[in-house]
């Protein structure tokens, strides 16, 4: 099994290949397709592959773009044959009763501009979302397979558990019907501000407003007593003092995160997901003298941030291998909190934590007696090369 983590600037792309699966986890920015994504299904194409799946964690312009542009191109499987979509978008969680209802101007009045971006510059390209163009609608357009695998298609941990493909095997973690929810309920809090109906009057143009309003969703700031992150210091006890808030914004938590097995290895895939959704699967999946889970990789949620990787959910998860997809441009990611979360832990193995691009705030870890003391060491990816990992 392969495992490819390409460059996507602050944004998430992964491929995976095994004899008989190819994956391609989330797309980053168009920028990504554009140098990584397309020659890669050129390669695989020529070699007379398909790709099996492609997971759209969630509704976030840098996991999203690079797929928006992939089906745009690829319209009918001109460019290589995709097998399957998972993507949870409005109208897969339209049933789900949120308990709101109220009446406005119709959603069809609804001004969207909604952006596909590049990368994580300035350069934009608008998109009118009333023609269609946002992830749900192209998917609908080519009639892609879309969450076939999964019992009113919803990606949950309320739907299906564990879905056996080829020799794959996936073990979802996260979302739950419950964080679904609060999505579409947030979604309807947001038109209720601009004046526009609830259920009341649903149709097909909802889901380049949900997408649309999901986007420019932003993670909550919160004041914190010191400011760590920023500092030099290299002081893990520190560190490790501050207090652990988890992320609390639905898009993040509606994130499809998984575990897949192949051929006796164990990969986890968190996403941007919350971490009391996935501690709280894992005691579903295993017993308690399993934890900590020995995996053979681990990509870390969130790009690293600090409120999606909590100490409980590092209790129950462990590895030699760590990945942390960000060029640290955006969001000041990773945080030095989540580093040393990881790396504080006793272990008779020695960790390695990638980076796909080299990042300044890496250098406080880089002392010998550090990782002497810590029993790990980084590795940064140079020149906008991709990871490769092989197991």
């Amino acid at each position: 099994m392969n495992v490819t983590v390409f460059p996507a600037y602050n944004g998430d792309c992964l491929f995976i290949e095994t004899d008989l699966s190819t994956i391609l986890i989330d797309g980053g920015y168009v920028d990504t397709y554009k140098k990584f994504i397309k020659p890669k299904l050129a390669e695989l194409k020529e070699r007379g592959k398909t790709i099996s799946h492609v997971i759209v964690t969630h509704i976030d312009s840098d996991h999203i773009s690079g797929i928006v542009k992939l089906i745009e191109e690829n319209k009918n499987n001109d460019l290589i044959e995709i097998e399957s979509f998972w993507h949870n978008s409005f109208n897969i969680i339209r049933n789900l009763d949120d308990g709101l209802s109220f009446k406005g101007k119709p959603i069809s009045e609804l001004a969207i501009n909604y952006v596909l971006k590049e990368d994580i510059q300035t350069t934009v390209k608008d998109i009118s979302a009333v023609q269609g163009s946002t992830l749900a609608s192209l998917l609908k357009k080519y009639n892609h397979n879309w969450n076939t695998a999964f019992k009113n298609n919803l990606v949950s941990t309320d739907s299906e558990i564990e879905i056996v493909s080829k020799d794959m095997t996936f073990k979802i973690l996260s979302p739950d019907n419950n964080v679904l929810k609060e999505l579409k309920t947030y979604w309807k809090r947001e038109i209720f501000k601009k004046g526009f109906s609830s259920d009341e009057d649903l149709v097909e143009f909802n889901e380049d407003a949900f997408e649309y309003i999901l986007s420019l969703e932003k993670q909550k700031k919160r004041l914190a007593k010191k400011n760590i992150s920023s500092s030099a210091l290299k002081d893990i006890d520190g560190l490790l003092a501050e207090d652990f808030w988890e992320d609390d914004t639905p898009t993040n938590g509606s994130s499809i995160a998984f575990i897949i097995e192949n051929g006796g290895h164990k990969l986890l895939f968190l996403a941007d997901s919350h971490p009391s959704i996935i501690a709280k699967s894992l005691r579903k999946l295993y017993q308690e003298a399993d934890f900590p889970v020995k995996f053979d990789l681990i990509k870390i949620a969130h790009h690293g941030s600090k409120y999606n990787t909590s100490p409980e959910l590092l209790s129950l998860i462990d590895s030699e291998n760590y990945i942390f997809s960000t060029n640290g441009l955006a969001h000041e990611h990773p945080d030095k909190e989540t580093i040393a979360r990881i790396i504080s832990r006793p272990s008779d193995f020695n960790r390695t934590l990638y980076f796909n691009y080299e990042l300044e705030i890496l250098n406080d870890f880089k002392d010998q007696n550090l990782m002497d003391k810590y029993n790990f060491k980084i590795v940064e990816a140079s020149d906008g090369k991709p990871l490769e990992f092989n197991f």
